[in-house]
Parts: structure tokens; sequence; C-alpha cells
């Protein structure tokens, strides 16, 4: 019953089959299966089915009623099932170009040692921006989903921060000997001043195991390999790897998610700093406020560690990078379909090259319109 819930149609198929061979006298079960069939849009075998339920079971009024009302509706393939949400919000960003919280730093050691001052462009820059945000998705049967993103970001001063986002995916479920399996790919470009800045390829599986955990709470692992490639910067070119422990837990309009996890990133022989090393960690939280406000709160951690000197001669230390990402939002519906909403991120980066350390905070005030199927 379970995977006919979750639309997992063959994975239900083979489950019956399989029950019906253990327990050919199961008038139930072969009823579902036949159904099934029907639902699959395999109308030729639901029909071999209602007829062996006739002449095997000789079934009572109710049950030949159900399968004259299947044959007069006729067997149609389940159409697939989509949802999307569009959002529009106008916003402020302190640290457009993620410019130095410090611009006093030092290069060399010794007698060689020299201070320096940043010029003003690499220091935080203020800007107001427009902000466009479009994903959906659709499901089919037999538990595959494929998903599309987009998101572009026009500032009114700075145009060459100026981004758009693209990405695509797929991903299928399924349920071997009880544990959720969930294995999928993405592809994804990222434009920056209206030239490509990032492409990337990734690949991630999902595994729930049949853990006795109380009700409403789950325990997940992920592990993902992704590529990433800089076509005007080669030489930050990386692949990384990651796994993470994911604990959930929803009941009603409540859900929590807490994460930890370890990557390695190992980049070519040019990029600064060698490969490096990092643990990551996450909490997320959902509920409603009354009124049919929702909250949101996000809270995301990670750092890095190289593996060599950043740049020997000039930053002769392996680079330690520690950031926190803190995010707010409350949504107001104004229908079944619209709504507003209101976000704040601010973003912490500590570092012991002083160059790189910086902080940000943005907010901004948009509408959405969630659709589908």
């Amino acid at each position: 019953m379970q995977p006919l819930i979750e639309g997992r149609f063959e994975e239900a198929s083979e489950a019956l089959h399989r029950l019906v061979a253990q327990e050919p006298e199961h008038a139930g079960a072969w009823l579902d299966l036949a159904i099934l069939q029907c639902r699959l849009g395999n109308a030729e075998e639901a029909e071999i089915l209602f007829q062996a339920i006739e002449v095997r079971f000789d079934p009572p009024p109710g049950i030949r009623e159900i399968i004259a009302l299947q044959r007069a509706k006729g067997c149609q393939a389940p159409a697939p099932r989509w949802e999307g949400r569009l959002r529009l919000s106008r916003g402020s960003d302190d640290n457009v170009n993620q410019g130095a919280s410090n611009p006093n730093f030092t290069i060399g050691q010794g007698s060689n040692l020299l201070s320096l001052v940043l010029s003003p462009e690499f220091t935080p820059q203020r800007d107001r921006f427009n902000n466009l945000s479009l994903e959906g998705s659709v499901s089919g049967v037999n538990g595959w989903q494929g998903y599309a993103q987009l998101q572009a970001r026009r500032y009114d001063h700075l145009s060459r921060y100026n981004s758009v986002s693209t990405s695509v995916g797929a991903e299928r479920v399924r349920r071997f000997a009880g544990w959720d399996t969930r294995l999928g790919g993405s592809l994804g470009l990222t434009q920056l001043g209206g030239k490509d800045y990032q492409r990337y390829a990734a690949l991630n599986a999902w595994i729930t195991p049949p853990l006795p955990l109380p009700a409403g709470w789950q325990l997940s692992g992920l592990t993902g390999v992704s590529h990433v490639v800089y076509p005007s910067r080669s030489y930050f070119d990386s692949s990384l790897w990651e796994a993470r422990g994911v604990l959930t837990y929803q009941q009603g309009p409540v859900w929590l998610q807490g994460s930890g996890g370890y990557g390695v990133d190992i980049g070519n022989g040019a990029r600064a700093g060698g490969d490096r090393h990092g643990l990551f960690a996450s909490l997320s939280a959902r509920a409603a406020l009354g009124g049919g406000v929702l909250g949101e709160l996000g809270w995301l951690y990670q750092s890095w560690a190289g593996a060599r000197s950043y740049s020997p001669g000039l930053i002769d230390v392996a680079r330690r990078q520690h950031t926190q990402l803190l995010r707010a939002m409350v949504s107001l519906p104004l229908s079944k379909e619209h709504g507003l909403f209101l976000e704040y991120r601010m973003v912490r980066n500590r570092e012991n090259i002083s160059l790189f350390a910086y902080q940000s905070r943005s907010v901004q005030l948009g509408w959405q319109w969630q659709f589908g199927r």
C-alpha cells in the first residue's frame, strides 16, 4: 500500500505479484493487482485478471460491481503530476561583491613583509536588486521525478554582479527490503555579469534504513559526488565528495531537520591551497505561526581546511575558512495559490586570510504564486 500511495506503481505491482504467488487464494490481492494493472494502462493484463477473479472466486455482487466500474472507465496510464512556484521580489544587499571586512592586509614574511590597503572596489558595496525565482517538478509513475530551477538577480547599479542560475535534475525513489532509496543526478549553470561563471554536474543518493524510531522521526544518509568547472578560471575547477547524516521530524505543520557531514574537495594542481577537506552542519525548522502565517528558520555552517600554503612567498599559511548562514522567512497567504513573503539572510565568513573574510546581510519582500495539478 505504501508504494501505491507514493506513486511507485511498478514496485507495488511486483509486491502484489509476489503476494498472489505466495497466497493464490487471496482474492483481495488478485483484485488489487487487477485494478493496479488497469491504473497503469495495461488493459489486456487487467482484463485477464478480472476474468480469473470472476471464474476462480465467484465474487459477491459488490466486487462484481467494482470490476464492472473499472471496465466501464477503461484502463489508462496515470497522467504525470506537476507543480511549480514563481517568486518575484525586491530587496537590498549590503555586500553585493563579498568585499573584505578589513581593508588592511599584509603579504610576504620577515624583512619582505608588506602592508597594503585594498582599493574601494574590493570593500563591501551596497545595492538594491530585483529577484526572480521559478521552480517546478513533475512526478511520473514508478517513482520517477524531474525538476528544474531558474533564479535571476539584477542590481540597480552594480550590473557586473547580475546573476542567472539554472539547474535541471531527475531522481527515482525505490524500496529494497524496507530500505527507502532515492538516486538522482543534476546539471547546473551560473552566469555572472552576462558571462558563464560556473558549470556543475552531480550525482547523489539518499538512503533511509527501517529503524524503529518514534513517530514522526526519520534518519537518513546522503552521499554525493560533483564536478565544478569555471570556464574563465580553469585553475578553480574541482571535484567534491560529501557524506551526511540527516535527522528529520514532522508532525502536522511542524517540520524540523538537522544534518552533519564531511567532505573532500579535490582541485587541480594549479589551484591555490591545493586540496581541502571540510565539515558541514545545518538546522532547519518550519511551523505555522497562526492566522495562516508560515515561519521558517535555517542555519548552515561549513568549514574548509586547505592542504598547503595558499600562495608560497606571499601568503604562507594554509587557508582556514568558517562560514555561517542564517536565514529567516515568514509567508502570508493571500489565497490558495498566492501569497507574500519576507526573507532575511546573513552570511558571516571568517578566515585566517583577511582578504577573504566578509559579512553580508540582505532582505527581500516579494510575491509568490504556487501552481500545479
